[in-house]
């Protein structure tokens, strides 16, 4: 069996397609997908499509990408209402929290996750108003710290997300080493930094690989070097589509609906696929030993 540990089936392309998502991925060999939230919305959804379909598992967390939304509300509020700054992100988080607690105790919620550090500027979501960036790492750093308390508290396992803040991401776990869960974290579609491959091993954490990995040289020179009993398979559908479908879908565009051309859990199968040719070892054997690997991250 295969297993999708990270995919966004609670995002906008695929409202109302759930099903049909799980039966594709299901012809194609997946078994278990896992719904990753990123705000508090995409967790509900992300819970609710979990009760609602045996084959999913959810994930809740604030992604750091959307404490910029916080951060934002608080600054607005502080300057018409002359409150404190930290004050008000403290009561934000406060209420997010409250939030999360309800989720987290729900049997198929696996994780707290996507959590981390992004100082990556996305184009789709740009803020007009300009936010210190020193201010913006430090608040993405909080919540990243209260999130970790959440899932300590609730034994639950941490998807963890990083986009160009390798050196702040190390630095927060050096500040902070009661944090790391060994073999209850994962580095979710992990940069190709040999860094991040020590860290990951001297804390017992594994390594999500996505589609990537099949167009993406300096990632396959990346996971040839990661030991199989360390990797997760994911696809950050509706993200990062593998090759064949990738170019497919570019050379189709006019032809097809937006819907028709993104990455679904079934493309694991592509991505498994890969990782036996990096590895010299049968397609079987990477099913086999991914799943043993997602037993063992989500304790299932």
């Amino acid at each position: 069996m295969l297993i999708d540990t990270h995919c966004h089936l609670n995002f906008k392309v695929f409202k109302n397609r759930a099903r049909e998502v799980l039966v594709r991925a299901k012809q194609a060999g997946v078994g278990q997908v896992v719904v990753v939230g990123a705000d508090l919305k995409t967790s509900k959804i992300a819970a609710k499509l979990a009760q609602n379909h045996d084959e999913v598992w959810a994930s809740v967390g604030i992604h750091p990408h959307h404490v910029l939304e916080y951060l934002i509300k608080a600054q607005v509020q502080s300057k018409m209402t002359g409150e404190s700054l930290p004050e008000l992100l403290d009561l934000i988080f406060y209420q997010v929290s409250q939030e999360l607690e309800l989720l987290i105790v729900q049997d198929k919620v696996k994780a707290i996750g996507e959590v981390g550090l992004d100082l990556y500027e996305y184009q789709q979501t740009k803020y007009a108003q300009e936010v210190d960036q020193e201010l913006y790492l430090a608040w993405q750093k909080a919540f990243l710290r209260r999130q970790l308390l959440v899932a300590a508290a609730h034994n639950k396992s941490v998807i963890l997300h990083n986009r160009q803040t390798v050196d702040h991401l190390l630095g927060f776990f050096a500040e902070h080493p009661e944090l790391l869960l060994s073999q209850k974290m994962v580095l979710h579609c992990c940069e190709p930094d040999p860094r991040l491959l020590n860290f990951a091993k001297k804390n017992q954490l594994f390594i999500g690989v996505d589609g990537d990995v099949t167009y993406d040289q300096v990632k396959q020179d990346f996971i040839r070097q990661v030991p199989l009993e360390m990797l997760v398979l994911e696809t950050d559908s509706p993200f990062m589509t593998p090759e064949p479908d990738r170019s497919m879908f570019k050379q189709k565009k006019d032809q097809l609906k937006y819907s028709e051309r993104v990455c679904e859990p079934r493309h694991i199968a592509n991505i498994a696929q890969k990782i036996a040719e990096l590895k010299t070892v049968s397609f079987e054997q990477v099913a086999d030993q991914t799943t043993t690997n997602v037993e063992q991250l989500f304790h299932t």
